[in-house]
């Protein structure tokens, strides 16, 4: 079977540069046609089913890759956004005026950021490890779609390649909707592609 990981299109927030961590913003226009260009991609590929995180942005971008392909959204908990406590709703540069010692921190190791109110990278991650066990459990045969966020995403390709969060999360760009495929082979994982975006050119 084959997995495509698919961030959610630019958001609103996006746009502005504004943290969003759990906050709901929905997809600005450039998303909108983003998401429709990489449902363009997915109808080739055959996919029959897409999970998607509740929230919004990516909730808007399946709905148009379910349209154009007819697969299944089921909205599945675990694959929500990081919570980035006080930091969502903030500017980049806000964060850098008000939290530099945090900031400063994400920079270089981000499970150590230490920011008020966040979820924290170790139950980030497993959370993430559960949700994706679960899908992975009820599609042993049939090509997926997983729409979700940034963070999730650098969680799962750690957990896959058996790598440290913080260098996933810092050394791979995980582009809206960027497509990353990993086929499953006879006992094999096999990533054929990291953030692919050819078809957003």
């Amino acid at each position: 079977m084959n997995l495509f990981l698919l961030r959610h299109g630019e958001s609103v927030w996006n746009k502005e540069q504004r943290v969003q961590g759990r906050r709901d913003p929905g997809l600005s226009e450039n998303g909108k046609r983003q998401a429709k260009a990489a449902a363009s991609l997915l109808k080739k590929e055959g996919i029959e089913v897409i999970y998607s995180s509740g929230l919004k942005r990516c909730a808007q971008t399946a709905r148009m890759i379910a349209l154009r392909t007819g697969a299944k959204i089921k909205f599945r908990p675990g694959i929500e956004e990081i919570i980035l406590g006080v930091w969502q709703g903030k500017t980049i540069d806000e964060v850098k005026r008000l939290y530099p010692k945090s900031y400063a921190a994400w920079l270089k190791v981000p499970s150590k950021a230490g920011i008020p109110g966040w979820e924290g990278v170790p139950k980030f991650t497993k959370r993430v490890s559960r949700a994706f066990e679960s899908i992975l459990r009820e599609n042993s045969a049939t090509d997926i779609c997983v729409v979700t966020h940034w963070g999730v995403i650098a969680a799962y390709l750690s957990k896959t390649l058996d790598a440290d969060f913080d260098h996933i999360f810092q050394g791979v760009r995980v582009d809206n909707c960027g497509i990353s495929k990993i086929s499953y082979e006879n006992g094999k994982v096999i990533i054929q592609c990291v953030n692919d975006t050819h078809h957003l050119s």
